[in-house]
């Protein structure tokens, strides 16, 4: 019997969805809200999930794409997040090693700045605070040694450097490995799902009016406990829950993607605006390289926010900074990518960088549970702290399960499963390159870890699958085929932008294939040609809004 199509599913969701009491329903289908679905129903909860856009559309899609323990936290004294970090750090790379690599970081020191002396001393402490659990423990580079590290990198009044690591992370692909867990847990998952109204509590239970945006549909959730997980839009939900107070202080982050033959630094580096001293990043970004982020006040529809001219030459200048002879200029950027972090509001932070990094959990009446701040290394940990929050709260009305520890701290995500060293990642990607192009097999391996077997079974259908999808990049078509059957990806833009990276790191941003990616997709959606003709008209859209700050 053939397996049914993604809109059967779907269909079997929605229904599942209007029968059932829940004990939690959560709202907010990106790192936080993914997270705490999987823990709950791996605690035995019955558990909903409603994402009003693609899974990871927000916040969680659109950060510097870092595993870190901060750093630059301890300049703020904030030495228990630098630690809960460095800890859930090491438990990521272990959990979740195709998605979280080790980067070197290089922190240069300049005549006038911090002594080598001092930034010595604070990595010790950084070093100290992970229990020497790092991938490496720093080490000072001379001038020679750093500019060797990081090419084109100005010498007048370089000190020297210190190097460390952190880690890097696919953002968007952490999310849904944290939803396709949460499924597996049981749990029931609905992306464009609208909740457009919060009842109040009756019987025991909340009930959330949600449209289904794929097709118009309208149904009625209910659960004991809900929980909002909603980011940058956590006032906005709060205030259709009849919650008046302001959880929030957003802040616009925004990204620069160049070629890596412009700017080819081999570690991420540490830098300063030239102007204001706010902290930035040349990141290694595969066969580009990525500058950010800033860091300013937002007050502007989450779902909208794009970069401006001033937010690409704020970083443009930074880079010419340190990098004086590569003179990048607004034609070098293939792309950008900008964000909103969901910071918590605090009365008297007068600068958006002294704003905590801290979460806040908290409950309010009627069987309520709100989750905002917060950052995305800490995530996990963030969500087994709701859960036992949310679970203590249903214990009190008289239900919930009876698994009361959380078990995600020694559980590997989906594509991590039988890989219990990073040698055996590295055959994953050697039995791959027997069949596959060298680096589409590293790709695979990186990405999708042990579910790279599901690409694997459409490639051995399709031989043709396995051709590449633009040139110079090692994604593959068999990717979007999986996107759209097995990872929730309903548009171009889902397949394009978040289970792929085209969109970010092609030259054209997937122009040139989105007329074919639209006719894979099709096949397994069952768009027709006018469906496949809104795609691609929604796609180009897509594409020329983010290059709107052109401009500009």
């Amino acid at each position: 019997m053939p397996e049914a199509t993604p809109f059967v599913k779907r269909a079997a969701t929605r229904d599942q969805l209007r029968r059932e009491l829940f004990d939690l329903v959560i709202v907010g289908g990106g790192i936080n809200g993914t997270a705490i679905a999987r823990d709950a129903a791996l605690r035995g909860a019955s558990v909903a999930l409603l994402e009003q856009d693609d899974l990871g559309f927000g916040t969680s899609s659109r950060s510097s794409r870092l595993i870190h323990g901060g750093l630059r936290y301890l300049e703020h004294g904030e030495v228990r997040l630098v630690f809960e970090s460095v800890s859930e750090r090491a438990r990521l790379a272990r959990n979740a090693r195709h998605l979280v690599r080790p980067l070197p970081f290089v922190f240069p020191v300049y005549q006038g700045q911090l002594s080598l002396m001092t930034m010595d001393m604070g990595l010790w402490i950084y070093d100290a605070l992970a229990l020497f659990r790092n991938y490496r423990s720093h080490e000072d580079l001379t001038p020679l040694g750093t500019q060797d590290l990081i090419p084109g990198l100005r010498g007048d009044g370089l000190q020297g450097s210190v190097l460390y690591y952190d880690y890097q992370t696919d953002d968007a692909r952490l999310v849904l490995e944290n939803a396709l867990a949460a499924e597996e847990a049981g749990a029931c998952v609905l992306s464009y799902g609208r909740v457009l109204e919060l009842e109040a509590d009756r019987g025991g239970a909340r009930g959330a009016r949600v449209r289904d945006r794929l097709t118009e549909e309208e149904l009625v959730v209910r659960g004991r406990v809900v929980i909002l997980a909603a980011g940058p839009w956590t006032d906005e939900l709060a205030g259709l829950a009849g919650l008046s107070e302001r959880w929030l202080r957003p802040t616009k982050g925004i990204h620069a993607v160049v070629p890596h033959e412009r700017l080819p630094v081999g570690a991420a580096l540490v830098m300063r605006h030239p102007t204001d001293r706010r902290i930035l990043f040349a990141l290694p970004y595969f066969e580009r390289t990525v500058i950010g982020t800033t860091d300013t006040e937002f007050d502007g529809d989450p779902g909208a926010v794009n970069a401006t001219g001033e937010d690409i030459r704020y970083l443009l200048e930074t880079a010419a900074h340190y990098f004086p002879t590569a003179r990048l200029g607004a034609d070098d950027v293939v792309s950008t990518w900008a964000g909103v972090r969901p910071l918590l509001h605090q009365e008297g932070a007068a600068e958006t960088g002294a704003v905590s990094r801290e979460h806040r959990i908290e409950e309010r009446p009627g069987g309520l549970v709100v989750i905002a701040g917060g950052k995305l290394t800490t995530y996990r940990r963030m969500a087994a702290e709701c859960v036992d929050l949310a679970l203590r709260l249903l214990a009190s009305r008289g239900g919930g399960p009876s698994r009361r520890r959380a078990p995600t701290h020694r559980l590997p995500l989906p594509g991590a499963r039988g890989l219990e060293s990073d040698a055996e990642l590295e055959a994953l990607a050697l039995r791959l390159a027997s069949r596959l192009r060298p680096e589409c097999a590293r790709h695979l391996a990186q990405t999708y870890g042990a579910r790279a077997a599901r690409l694997e079974a459409i490639i051995a259908r399709e031989p043709a699958a396995a051709e590449p999808i633009a040139p110079d990049l090692p994604f593959c078509w068999a990717e979007l085929e999986l996107a759209a059957a097995e990872e929730h990806a309903f548009t171009l833009a889902d397949a394009l932008v978040r289970r792929t990276q085209v969109f970010y790191r092609d030259r054209d941003q997937g122009l040139g294939i989105a007329e074919q990616a639209a006719a894979r997709l099709g096949r397994v959606l069952g768009w027709d040609p006018e469906e496949q003709r809104r795609q691609l008209e929604r796609y180009r859209a897509l594409v020329e809004e983010n290059r709107a700050w052109r401009r500009s």
